[in-house]
């Protein structure tokens, strides 16, 4: 077990003032804030699930439950590649909200937050300094060796060629189309989702 992050609450008070900037009916006192991280790194983009799930997934949730905003999260780097999500979506819900804080940030965004659905990446980890329910989606990365030792959820379609990526192989994989990826399907995910939001 992680030891938790202190969280300053006029930190949290900023970070939603900073969601109120991007949502201006945003009342904390009936909107939940659930978080997107659909970015991985470019070392191996493999890790990434399919954009066009993730808009599927955003559109699922907006539509199920209108007190829920939905935040993109990302680097400033990756700012534009959220605001084309955002665009797909298309729903005032749904925020880019990418580049939007620091790293040392992020623990009281998460502590604000009601859950993420995230790749196997940074903020999946990150989050296990926190309480922050997290849905991570593996393929070529086991979560039996690489799962986040936070309250997290993973999902792991466990194919034949699961895992292609470890220590072993220094992180290297001739994989061209990460079919492990694909086998993780939105209504999976969505099912996870409704579980944390029944009781966050």
């Amino acid at each position: 077990k992680l030891a938790k992050a202190p969280v300053d609450t006029a930190l949290c008070e900023e970070i939603r003032s900073r969601v109120r900037q991007e949502f201006k009916a945003f009342d904390p006192s009936t909107h939940r804030i659930v978080l997107i991280n659909p970015n991985s790194s470019d070392l191996l983009p493999q890790r990434r699930w399919p954009i066009e799930r993730y808009v599927e997934l955003m559109a699922q949730i907006i539509s199920k439950y209108p007190n829920v905003l939905v935040l993109i999260t990302g680097s400033p780097s990756e700012r534009d590649a959220a605001e084309n999500l955002r665009a797909m979506v298309n729903d005032p819900r749904c925020i880019n909200f990418a580049g939007r804080l620091k790293f040392q940030e992020l623990p009281a965004l998460y502590q604000v937050s009601s859950l993420m659905v995230s790749n196997d990446s940074g903020p999946g980890h990150f989050s296990a300094v926190t309480s922050l329910p997290t849905i991570v989606l593996f393929g070529p990365e086991t979560p039996k060796l690489y799962g986040s030792l936070g309250n997290t959820i993973p999902i792991y379609a466990g194919l034949a060629c699961s895992p292609c990526v470890s220590a072993a192989n220094h992180r290297k994989t001739p994989c061209t189309r990460n079919i492990c990826m694909d086998a993780i399907g939105v209504n999976q995910v969505m099912g996870r989702v409704e579980d944390l939001l029944l009781t966050h």
